[in-house]
Order: C-alpha cells, then structure tokens, then sequence
C-alpha cells in the first residue's frame, strides 16, 4: 500500500488527502483553472472530486497528497504504482517502483524555480519511502514543455512518448543509481543557466 505519508524535507509539507468535501472543493476549484484544465482534463465537480480522492486514498497502489510550501498551498501530488496504471505497458516495471502526478495548484508559485527543486526533493523521498524501488516515473503531457524540462531538471531523464487514455505523454524516469544529492538550499536556487521555468506548472 502507498504510505499514508510524504517525509519531505522543509520546506515543503505533505498531508494525505481522504475525501472530505472540503478537500473535493478545493480540487474541483484548483482543476478548473484554465492550465490544470488544459493538462489534466479533470474539471469535475466537488462531489466527484470527493470520490475520487477516496477512491485513491482507499487504495492499495495510489495515494493524494496535498503539498504545501513554506505553509502555502503549492501542488496536488498523486503517488502510484507504475506496475498497476496506465503506463504498465510501456515498460518493464517492477513491483515497487513508485511514479507520481503533479499539478502545481498556485500559480503563483510558478516561474521561481520551486517546481524543479520539489521534484528533486520528492523523487529523493519516494526512493527513501520504498528501499527496494529501482525507478521513479512520471508522464507530463508531451504539449507542456515548461514540465518536462521541470523533469529533465530534475534529473528525470525522457524514456519515450505514449498514447494513453486522455492525453499523449512523454514518459520520464530516474533510476535510484541517477539520484541526485540534496541541495543545501532546496527551492532556492535557480534552474541550470539561471532562467526561471516557464510558467506553465501543470505535470
């Protein structure tokens, strides 16, 4: 089962989310803005957002997670197995390899660096979490650059793009031998070249 808990280092926070209708309102609001739209194709309403996040949290291969930074809201996080979605036949997975999805649901907490310096700090929790996890993946939309580069930053390297059910996706994945040192300063420093990300923070 995905663990009830993210261990991230500060200063980003995680809480498990179950379902409440207050947690649906929140998703229902933060997926309707027009960049989580366009990438997620989830514009649902409270009551189904509800279900879903139970859905997740009840089970055995996923988990929600709400992520904040400094305090501040900053991202939805879906934890999972490879082995057990949509992305299974791409590769060869092995049971306890980990793969996330993430929205960044504050804008603006975009263009500041912030998304590079999490996904290195959550593909580095995510292998701590499983010790026997060999790969860590993720599969932004191929039509979201800003993203992928956020991945390739982040030391996930490009594997090849796919068709799955809602959206063509370049999958992305690092071995636990490509993980990369904590930072001193996590979310401080800029990306490589010292340019901020483009703002576009849906993954």
């Amino acid at each position: 089962m995905i663990a009830d808990r993210l261990d991230l280092p500060t200063p980003w926070a995680a809480r498990s989310l179950s379902g409440t209708a207050e947690e649906g309102r929140l998703l229902s609001r933060w997926m309707g803005q027009e960049y989580l739209a366009e990438t997620w194709h989830q514009v649902w309403p409270p009551e189904r957002w509800s279900d879903e996040l139970r859905r997740l949290h009840e089970s055995r291969e996923c988990g929600p997670f709400l992520i904040t930074y400094e305090g501040r809201r900053f991202a939805y996080v879906e934890v999972h197995r490879p082995l057990h979605s949509s992305i299974a036949p791409f590769q060869p997975w092995s049971r306890h390899d980990l793969g996330f999805h993430l929205a960044i649901v504050d804008r603006a907490l975009t263009g500041r660096g912030l998304g590079t310096a999490f996904v290195s700090d959550l593909v580095r929790t995510l292998f701590r979490c499983s010790p026997e996890a060999e790969r860590v993946a993720a599969e932004p939309d191929v039509r979201n650059p800003a993203c992928r580069r956020v991945m390739e930053r982040a030391g996930m390297s490009w594997v090849r793009t796919v068709r799955l059910p809602h959206k063509e996706a370049a999958l992305h994945a690092c071995p636990r031998s490509r993980v990369r040192p904590a930072p001193e300063r996590p979310g401080d420093a800029a990306p490589p070249g010292g340019r901020p990300e483009a703002r576009h923070p849906a993954v």
